[in-house]
């Protein structure tokens, strides 16, 4: 038997947050009802969403809650304390790293909810899980937090930035340069009425990483200049020093201290990400940091279903421990 429940975390960190975005943010847990010593599986979102929308009823079964009570049914997986926490911004997502424009989310999670939680339930095995901005989310905080994680799951997670996030910029420098800046198109971007235009949703995503990967204090340097859309140099070098493929070669020994690193990828990600995450891959290889790697065939969307192969996994691991 497993039991959900919520709880309102107030953060410090988070406290007068640049976007006054909430600093009393709200976690989901599911569980055992003996919850001490068991491992804890944090997961993070993709962008546009919050972990909270894992949990959303899911008629064929996509959802989490779902997920975990099959997974139980078949005796896949056993004991474990599923941790989801809202951390959405008003840059329309999160990349789990510290932010002057957005807020010190990575001080959230590694100075704040991860110590809460490992005393609460008097565990020491933590995983952090995610896919897309979720997956690039718990692999760069394993690369520069040596020992706060023990294992990570990176679904389809940003990397080499050349491929993913270029292509998007001319469609994203048309819209803001509208508005003349960032910062105001974001502010109209959020009086719309329909949020999901294609044009917006790639201004978003810019906008968005710009806020984490290149803040200048609290305002937003894009990568390119508006006139023309020509790359800043700049400000691109200041996106590639977050980029896991350039990070691992400075923190691939933290990678190492893992007891569990699986990344996988679909074949015809639409962020050409079966690409970065091969060359990922590669790299470790090459630094002899032990992981699993797949490719499945498929795309960015619709495949939360691979968590049926992951989450089994990441527990055992744990379990090992």
């Amino acid at each position: 038997m497993i039991i959900k429940n919520e709880i309102l975390f107030e953060s410090t960190v988070l406290s007068g947050n640049p976007l006054h975005d909430p600093y009393k943010r709200k976690i989901v847990l599911i569980g055992p009802k003996q919850k001490e010593g068991r491992p804890i599986l944090i997961f993070l979102s993709g962008y546009g969403n919050s972990s909270l929308s894992m949990l959303n009823y899911d008629p064929f079964g996509g959802d989490m809650e779902t997920r975990i009570k099959t997974l139980l049914k078949k005796r896949k997986i056993k004991d474990s304390i599923f941790v989801f926490p809202d951390m959405f911004t008003k840059v329309g997502g999160n990349q789990y790293i510290n932010s002057s424009a957005v807020g010190k989310y990575e001080d959230f999670l590694i100075k704040e909810l991860i110590p809460y939680l490992k005393e609460k339930y008097s565990s020491d095995r933590v995983a952090l899980l995610g896919r897309s901005s979720g997956g690039y989310g718990g692999i760069i905080l394993a690369m520069r937090h040596r020992g706060v994680v023990d294992a990570v799951v990176d679904h389809s997670g940003d990397a080499y930035f050349e491929y993913c996030y270029l292509p998007t910029f001319p469609k994203a420098c048309v819209e803001i340069a509208k508005y003349g800046s960032a910062e105001k198109w974001l502010s109209a971007y959020w009086k719309k009425e329909d949020k999901y235009a294609p044009a917006d949703i790639a201004a978003l995503n810019t906008v968005g990483m710009a806020a984490f990967y290149s803040p200048n204090g609290t305002e937003i340097e894009l990568p390119f200049l508006l006139n023309d859309c020509e790359i800043d140099e700049k400000v691109w070098k200041k996106w590639l020093e977050n980029d896991p493929v350039r990070a691992v070669d400075k923190y691939y020994k933290n990678l190492k201290s893992l007891k569990f690193l699986m990344i996988d990828v679909g074949t015809h990600d639409e962020y050409n990400l079966n690409f970065g995450n091969s060359i990922l891959h590669r790299k470790l290889l090459h630094y002899r940091v032990r992981h699993i790697y797949e490719e499945f065939e498929g795309g960015h969307s619709g495949i939360t279903y691979r968590y049926n192969r992951s989450i089994p996994l990441v527990e055992n691991a744990l379990n090992k421990i």
